[in-house]
């Protein structure tokens, strides 16, 4: 397997630390050069990204909605996923950036300016309006594109890890793949309405869209190299959830539909978790104390993470019950945020993306 052989000064190297980190390089903050590592497949390891990031169980989450609409079925798993993943996964995200005083101090005016921007207009639309039915609707649309985001991301952190050189056809691979995902999302609303007209074309259209991820599979299939097994893992499980989900909306079985609705939910919280794991850790061994409370409870993370989950899932369920409008609207400005922020936390300047791949191409041989 490949090993890292980079023999660079140290002046030289220091200056490429935040690239390789964030490219799962491990690197010594004491010294600022490069840990031999051995370069895999995986983020964190194969049976922590198949079980977390690429989500190969979510198969089993149907069987376990199949068994019934009580408790220990459907409604059961649909209160744990509410409750103690989704809305934590969402949480999660404010706690990570004003936990975090380094980057906080290098952006503050940012992330204060987009907690005042949204905190204002959700309120002033709550205000003029007086419901929520405006607010949902942009938080169902922004959420379909976050999700498509998120998964394009997490298959490209997964193809730098596998082929940091390649350049060609990137953006159109981008376009499609988000264009797909986009198009299940919105296709599965678009099952509510009563048109027999726009249903002939979406039932066209739903042939040709299925073809991206089906291409997109045996292209990588074409290019298998032996650092590609996360990559083709985690294409292949959420190809097949969001087009299991495309045929049960083209069948119009909205039972399924629901379930494998329920199913991309749960899939992307569980993974947006172990990638926000993934990445206090890294930052973590870059910066150590420079982070403030999060490098304090970041080699807690495990702990805080579920005693966090519980305390929020908790205290959601029982705020609901009490003063419902309010959680809302409170659950939608987290939304908002958690979309804008995670855009910024994770988003690098391109020619620091460039840098990146240069400096992966040359550490591995």
């Amino acid at each position: 397997m490949a090993r890292s052989t980079i023999n660079e000064p140290v002046t030289r190297q220091s200056r490429s630390i935040d690239a390789v980190t964030a490219l799962n390089i491990p690197v010594s903050r004491a010294s600022g050069t490069q840990l031999p590592v051995k370069y895999g497949a995986w983020l964190v390891g194969p049976w922590f990204d198949l079980l977390v990031f690429a989500n190969m169980l979510w198969p089993v989450w149907l069987l376990v909605m199949a068994m019934g609409d009580g408790f220990a079925g459907t409604e059961g798993l649909r209160f744990w996923q509410v409750y103690f993943v989704t809305t934590p996964h969402r949480w999660i995200t404010l706690a990570v950036v004003f936990l975090d005083r380094e980057r906080l101090n290098r952006q503050r005016g940012l992330f204060f300016g987009a907690a005042a921007v949204v905190v204002v207009t959700c309120a002033g639309v709550q205000w003029t309006t007086g419901k929520l039915t405006c607010l949902l609707a942009i938080d169902y649309v922004w959420n379909a594109w976050h999700f498509a985001a998120q998964h394009h991301g997490v298959y490209r952190i997964y193809d730098r890890m596998a082929d940091s050189a390649r350049t060609a056809g990137l953006r159109i691979e981008k376009f499609l793949f988000r264009a797909f995902l986009l198009y299940v999302t919105v296709r599965l609303a678009a099952g509510t309405w009563s048109s027999s007209f726009a249903d002939i074309w979406l039932e066209r259209a739903d042939w040709l869209l299925a073809a991206v991820p089906a291409g997109l599979v045996l292209r990588d299939l074409t290019r298998w190299r032996e650092q590609a097994w996360g990559r083709l893992a985690y294409l292949i499980s959420v190809s097949t959830l969001y087009l299991s989900l495309l045929a049960a909306v083209h069948a119009q079985k909205p039972a399924l539909a629901l379930m494998l609705t329920t199913a991309s939910a749960l899939f992307h919280a569980t993974e947006y978790l172990g990638l926000i794991g993934w990445m206090v850790h890294r930052r973590h061994c870059e910066r150590g104390d420079a982070l403030g409370m999060l490098g304090w409870l970041a080699p807690r993370w495990v702990a805080v993470l579920i005693l966090f989950a519980i305390v929020l899932g908790a205290s959601g369920w029982m705020i609901e019950h009490q003063f419902l409008q309010a959680w809302l609207f409170i659950n939608v400005i987290a939304a908002f945020l958690h979309y804008i922020y995670d855009g910024m936390i994770w988003r690098r300047p391109r020619a620091s993306a460039r840098r990146d791949a240069a400096i992966v191409a040359a550490a591995v041989v």
